[in-house]
């Protein structure tokens, strides 16, 4: 979850990992720049070693990545998020 302003109007945004995703609960990457995202790949990487995801993909085969992306405006609280991701565990199987 990110808080900030456009203009002088509060917003957040938050992006919501399904349980299903490879990886979960995902790593998430963000910096000052604008950087934002999930990152279900880099387990080795932000763990320092203690973690590591050995997934591979044979030739043909797919995977299904869920994300969902909130953009709120107003101030918005860690428990109205968690009731959303609740929400979009329920609704996307």
């Amino acid at each position: 979850m990110l808080t900030g302003r456009v203009g002088q109007k509060p917003i957040t945004l938050a992006i919501l990992d399904h349980p299903k995703n490879v990886g979960y609960p995902t790593y998430w990457h963000a910096r000052g720049y604008g950087l934002f995202a999930a990152n279900p790949f880099g387990q080795e990487v932000f763990s320092n070693g203690k973690e590591k995801l050995n997934f591979t993909l044979e030739p043909k085969q797919t995977v299904t990545l869920r994300y969902r992306l909130l953009i709120l405006s107003g101030p918005t609280t860690p428990d109205q998020i968690e009731a959303q991701h609740r929400r979009f565990v329920a609704e996307v199987k």
